[in-house]
């Protein structure tokens, strides 16, 4: 049996208001940490729906947390200068080089994404892997200067699906080729690592597959990353050493810990969302398109990050110089790595 339902004026007039407000929250943006942040990400209600249960995480939500790790705020200490993070389209960016046929200009527009920060200086280099649909991490260790062993590359996997082998072959050229540039230009002002160790730097890289907690289902794998991460910056030594390996492992932690930054991301995002002040500097975009926020938290828990491509289906939006490529693209929120400051 169906029954006609009617609507008084009243009712009709509340359901277009609803409709109207939940219209508006649909289409707000918000920048993380805020618009001016040279590194901003700008997320929509859209990127949050990666968080629904069993979905995989989008680049916006992977470079949000990143982000939000570094803030004040955190839960999370970072010694100011000891790591640098790149972003989630990093890597990709590293693989072109190998199919590059002039691979010397496309490295120098490359060095770009690290202008400024002397990589060989900084204790760790971070980053996650994307390919197949699944997410990994790679951790650089570089060695103290009394130190004569080599740098250290990590691969952490929660499925033991990417290929390190390749993995490393990609970053083992990134490293070899800013080595080889730096001798070649004079850059450095003094050695940044032992001399000894700097000289044979392509023969003094180690490479290691590590056994960490593994995921219990076929979407959890951004989150292991994420949380890879978080337990690493919060328990690495100054300088990491052969020795501290024995810190990672299967019982690192338990695999709920890590499927648990669900909630958590979602839970602070919504209250971003939440606390989201208009922002006046762009009436145009207010009245013509999506409304533009900043994302300031009462509790000042934020600073942006970015990406340059959704990776899993995502609006989010980046802000780059100059593509890779020699074509002109908008600046794009990640194009420099985040500093751990």
């Amino acid at each position: 049996m169906v029954q006609e339902v009617v609507l008084l004026d009243g009712d009709a007039r509340h359901s277009e208001s609803a409709d109207k407000i939940t219209n508006k929250r649909d289409a707000m943006k918000i920048y993380y940490p805020s618009s001016e942040h040279p590194q901003s990400v700008e997320l929509s209600h859209d990127d949050i729906k990666c968080l629904e249960p069993e979905s995989l995480l989008s680049s916006p939500i992977m470079n949000f947390y990143i982000m939000y790790l570094q803030q004040p705020m955190s839960s999370i200490s970072i010694p100011k200068g000891k790591c640098h993070i790149f972003n989630t389209y990093f890597f990709s960016k590293l693989e072109a080089l190998i199919s590059k046929v002039d691979k010397a200009s496309y490295f120098l527009k490359l060095r770009r994404w690290w202008k400024g920060i002397d990589i060989f200086r900084k204790a760790y280099i971070l980053f996650p892997v994307h390919a197949d649909t699944h997410w990994s991490l790679v951790i650089i260790c570089m060695p103290s200067k009394e130190d004569q062993s080599g740098l250290i590359i990590l691969h952490l996997d929660s499925l033991k699906f990417h290929r390190s082998r390749h993995i490393f072959s990609v970053v083992e050229r990134f490293l070899k080729e800013e080595w080889t540039y730096l001798n070649k230009n004079g850059s450095l002002e003094e050695c940044p690592i032992q001399e000894m160790v700097w000289k044979n730097l392509p023969r003094k890289i180690e490479k290691k597959p590590i056994a960490v907690p593994q995921q219990e289902n076929e979407y959890d794998c951004g989150l292991f990353v994420l949380y890879y991460m978080q337990r690493f910056i919060e328990q690495a030594p100054e300088r990491l050493h052969k020795k501290d390996l024995s810190m990672f492992g299967k019982r690192w932690f338990q695999p709920e810990e890590a499927s648990a930054l669900r909630t958590k991301i979602q839970s602070v995002l919504l209250q971003l969302f939440h606390e989201a002040k208009p922002n006046n500097n762009t009436p145009e975009q207010q009245t013509t398109g999506p409304s533009l926020v900043e994302a300031k938290s009462k509790n000042n828990l934020m600073e942006p990050t970015v990406p340059e491509q959704p990776v899993e289906g995502s609006s989010a939006k980046l802000a780059s110089p100059n593509h890779l490529d020699g074509s002109s693209i908008q600046p794009t929120s990640f194009e420099h790595p985040l500093e751990c400051s």
